[in-house]
């Protein structure tokens, strides 16, 4: 009898815990997500800044070069399928993708060195991105500016860090973060090597391929706060090597994608305002281009990534507004004044 008194008591006791601990967890749940870090909390990272020099470059006697800086996260570094695009545009325009554009050099360093040039400078192609099988916005924008400017040579200096904020990684507590000053030797210790070589280089634009890893509520709120300190020191810290007349800022929207839940719309609020801050800022939408998220790999969509076409458009919208930043800069230079209409908001 007693024991069968102590079984009942443990159960009971059992029982109680367990409708406690249920308690507790779903009580928990209705609060979401633990708060964020506070804004002046320090996000650090071991950055490998070790650049190696370009092995292949010749003197360049003085040769003009146009060069653009691309930034960002994962989209920036490039993880959409290549299988899907060679469906996507046919096998004489894939075959032109992948022969690449030889007036049109790229030097990327992905990911903190997991994917590089090795500091070379080499034709885009659809080699340039995350791994293999993968590409990135450099081929939509090499196929524009090819055309665009024949005879001339670009150069896209490409440095991305896959899944990381503007908030906490490239900035820290509104200052210089880790990623911002690995990213800055990059691009100092290549556009110097030209320079070195005797090519007459200059940056015009950089384009931004961000936002994805900020759209919690937190972060969101800080972004156009962010956005603007950031761009401020990309301008000042590269001015030695800028065009005349400024660098230009060139923003891409974010996905709607679940993965941007649920603070997407208050980013792309937040560029669109700095948009409008100056005439050297232009911002494009991803939404209402059409762009999506959800149809490859076909049954097990990647919601992070655009799909192929997308990626591509990408591109082609940068290397559109690239395209728009020069004439502006044309324009200013023949007028004396910044005209808000050549824009093409």
């Amino acid at each position: 009898m007693k024991k069968k008194i102590l079984l009942i008591v443990i159960c009971a006791v059992l029982i109680s815990v367990g409708v406690g601990l249920g308690l507790f967890f779903w009580w928990q749940s209705t609060k979401g997500a633990p708060e964020e870090s506070p804004q002046d909390e320090i996000y650090e990272l071991n950055m490998n800044t070790d650049y190696p020099m370009p092995p292949n470059l010749l003197d360049g006697g003085g040769q003009r070069l146009r060069v653009i800086l691309l930034l960002g996260q994962s989209n920036a570094t490039g993880c959409s399928l290549t299988g899907y695009l060679e469906e996507g545009v046919g096998a004489e325009k894939y075959a032109e993708y992948e022969s690449g554009y030889p007036s049109v050099l790229i030097n990327y360093c992905l990911d903190d060195h997991k994917y590089t040039s090795g500091g070379k400078f080499v034709p885009v192609d659809l080699t340039c991105a995350a791994e293999k099988g993968c590409f990135g916005p450099e081929v939509g924008m090499a196929e524009m500016l090819s055309k665009i400017y024949p005879g001339e040579t670009v150069v896209i200096l490409k440095y991305t860090m896959s899944g990381y904020s503007l908030h906490h990684h490239w900035l820290s507590n509104g200052e210089r973060g880790s990623i911002y000053q690995a990213c800055m030797t990059f691009v100092e210790t290549y556009i110097q090597a030209l320079l070195d070589k005797n090519y007459d280089a200059r940056i015009g634009a950089i384009c931004w391929m961000q936002g994805e890893s900020d759209t919690t509520d937190f972060k969101a709120a800080h972004y156009y706060d962010n956005q603007t300190k950031f761009a401020s020191y990309l301008r000042e810290d590269l001015a030695a090597y800028a065009e005349e007349g400024g660098i230009y800022f060139i923003d891409a929207g974010i996905s709607n994608s679940p993965y941007c839940e649920p603070a997407y719309p208050a980013i792309n609020e937040a560029k669109v305002r700095f948009s409008k801050d100056s005439a050297l800022n232009f911002y494009f939408p991803t939404i209402e281009a059409g762009f999506t998220v959800h149809k490859e790999p076909e049954g097990d969509p990647d919601w992070g990534h655009y799909d192929a076409m997308s990626e591509l458009a990408l591109g082609r919208l940068f290397g559109e507004q690239i395209v728009q930043s020069y004439r502006s800069r044309e324009a200013y230079s023949e007028s004396g004044t910044a005209d808000a209409n050549e824009k093409g908001r």
